[in-house]
């Protein structure tokens, strides 16, 4: 078992700190290279021109595939009955918080941070006061809350370095800091949170740059001392507190706040200390961290970018652009002549101006010189490095947007179909990750009856209820003699619903859906019962149409039903008798042989004598 000692978690801290270290070597100075040198640190370190600013083009390309727009969320549930409506009610409930608390943006800068290096989120809860609700007794007494997602630098976040993938680690954790005062006046005000006034009394602030988890702009001379204290928090998912509840009533490992009177780094590390008493983790059992990340390294905790896996490559083309381009500030272009009159001659006459020049054997004494430039061999080995780094990253023509005349059109789709499947895993992945905090935000809204919060229109309508009428969602409520859990339940994000779909490609989905619903209507005639509406549902989602079940009416539905009633009760009414006689017996026989008519021929076979006769043998002679 892992010692919970202040002092070996400390020891425990100073290693994952090294250890990620050494893998954020390169992290700012791709920042720098992704901004530029005009977007200049604080301590006016200023990153070296790089002409070729591969980082700004890929991270550019890739948000708007990755995270153009909120998630749509489904829920289903591996049981049937009274967790069917659970499902129902949580899947209402994620797309409403996904919209209210912008989620949006903050995925946008963990892609950020998954492209350069890694990104990590963490998911709790606080209190919900901009919230609304109806004072009825269901939930007037309830204090509203609600889970809140907060993106966590790369240099604030620390793993087990031990750990051979993030999900076998031992201890997760990261660095929060906060004013001494306030800290201490929150202890005050929460007796009962476990705080240690003394201990916070004893923790040193000040700006010490040796102190690794510090950020570029809060480094420097000029960086102010606010007088905050820097604390480790590090859960630890193996240790279950003694007369604490357990992963029966929700709580998984335990959370350590710890302390230093002097940041790491000093030359004398100071004590570590409990600054709060531990604590359970009160949330699923993967956590309440998020990792992004594109590529598992073996034995390796941390993820690999594609950014850093080209970093050699970038580096080897800027510094052959750079070099072109310090010929390129050396070419000269010079006019040579024999003599100084022909020389000022040259120099004064103006553009499209005639002017006499000495003349020798019929030659004028005039000549050009060009020094310096560019070369065909560097322009060709820029080439070569362009065309290495966009291979490895992936990049095409076709994916910029800027397809050349070169290349036949087969080429060209090859290229673009290779470079689909590389950028569709990378959108697997952060998917994947999505879907885990969104996970991490539906076990809060499960099990936690002070989460409350109103649905808004769109559950409204896609319930089918008065739009006066204020739909809340409430999470807890939940029996466990009921039989079910939340691990029941199964939570996937909705196809193309974070993508940004192309003009073209919209329209041609339009008119897709438009011939599937008009093709459809006889269908959903004869069988109105079918439950049209999750068909067109999921047909929609998959075609990023999540609106198309919404054109399917609940009283287009009774309308096709009333048609196809009124056509079976026309069918089933006898058919009325005929104004006109059409038996013999109608019109008598004086109607039905006309004397005045000529009778048949006894010479003309009738056809049935025909086929009596082909039935007893082969006809003799044929009829006339």
């Amino acid at each position: 078992m892992l010692s919970t000692d202040p002092k070996d978690l400390m020891q425990e801290i100073k290693s994952a700190i090294e250890f990620r270290e050494g893998r954020l070597t390169e992290l700012e100075e791709q920042v720098h290279r992704f901004t530029g040198p005009a977007y200049a640190p604080n301590d006016g370190s200023a990153g070296d021109y790089a002409p070729e600013n591969t980082y700004y083009e890929y991270i550019s390309l890739m948000i708007p595939r990755l995270v153009y727009d909120n998630p749509r969320v489904q829920v289903s549930s591996r049981r049937p009955g009274a967790q069917q409506d659970v499902a129902e009610a949580l899947r209402h409930g994620l797309n409403r918080w996904c919209k209210d608390s912008h989620l949006r943006g903050t995925l946008a800068e963990l892609a950020t941070d998954m492209l350069l290096s890694w990104g990590v989120c963490i998911v709790r809860q606080e209190e919900n006061k901009g919230v609304s609700l109806p004072q009825s007794d269901p939930i007037k007494s309830a204090t509203p809350s609600w889970p809140v997602i907060e993106r966590l630098s790369q240099k604030r976040f620390f793993i087990d370095p031990q750990a051979q993938r993030w999900e076998d680690a031992r201890f997760y954790g990261h660095v929060w800091r906060r004013d001494k005062d306030d800290l201490l006046e929150l202890a005050k005000d929460n007796p009962d949170a476990g705080w240690n006034e003394d201990v916070i009394q004893q923790l040193s602030t000040g700006t010490a740059d040796e102190q690794s988890e510090r950020l570029p702009y809060e480094q420097g001379p000029d960086a102010v001392d606010r007088k905050e204290i820097w604390c480790y928090e590090v859960w630890v998912p193996e240790i279950q507190l003694d007369g604490e509840p357990g992963p029966e009533a929700g709580f998984h490992g335990t959370i350590y706040t710890i302390g230093l009177n002097q940041p790491i780094g000093d030359e004398k590390d100071g004590k570590a200390f409990f600054v709060r008493e531990p604590r359970p983790f009160y949330g699923p059992r993967t956590g309440p961290y998020v990792i992004y990340g594109c590529y598992k390294v073996p034995d390796n905790a941390y993820p690999l970018s594609p950014l850093v896996a080209v970093q050699t490559q970038i580096t080897d083309l800027n510094e052959h652009v750079l070099a072109a381009s310090n010929s390129m500030m050396k070419h000269k272009r010079i006019v040579g002549v024999n003599d100084s009159r022909t020389a000022q001659l040259v120099k004064n006459t103006q553009h499209d101006y005639v002017t006499v020049v000495p003349f020798e054997d019929g030659k004028a004494l005039v000549q050009e010189f060009e020094l310096g430039g560019q070369t065909e061999q560097q322009a060709v080995w820029i080439n070569t490095c362009r065309q290495r780094a966009d291979r490895v990253l992936g990049m095409d023509e076709a994916l910029r947007g800027s397809v050349s005349g070169s290349g036949t059109a087969t080429e060209h789709t090859i290229a673009s179909e290779a470079a689909n499947t590389r950028m569709a895993f990378i959108r697997q992945v952060f998917a994947d990750s999505t879907v885990k905090l969104l996970s991490l935000v539906a076990y809060y809204m499960y099990h936690d009856d002070e989460i409350v919060f109103p649905l808004g229109e769109d559950a409204i309508k896609e319930m089918g209820m008065p739009e006066e009428v204020a739909i809340i969602f409430q999470g807890g409520g939940h029996d466990p003699d009921d039989g079910y859990t939340f691990d029941d339940l199964e939570l996937d994000i909705e196809p193309y619903s974070m993508e940004r779909a192309s003009e073209g490609l919209a329209q041609k989905r339009a008119l897709e859906m438009h011939q599937i619903l008009i093709n459809s209507l006889p269908t959903m005639a004869a069988f109105p019962d079918y439950p049209w509406r999750e068909h067109f549902a999921k047909i929609g989602n998959a075609m990023n149409a999540p609106d198309m079940s919404e054109l399917v009416t609940t009283s287009l539905l009774q309308r096709l039903a009333q048609d196809l009633m009124q056509m079976q009760q026309s069918q089933a009414q006898p058919e009325p008798m005929p104004s006109q006689p059409r038996m013999g017996k109608d019109v008598g026989s004086s109607r039905l042989m006309n004397n005045n008519q000529p009778k048949p021929s006894k010479s003309v076979p009738m056809m049935g004598d025909v086929m009596a006769q082909m039935m007893q043998g082969p006809v003799q002679q044929a009829p006339q």
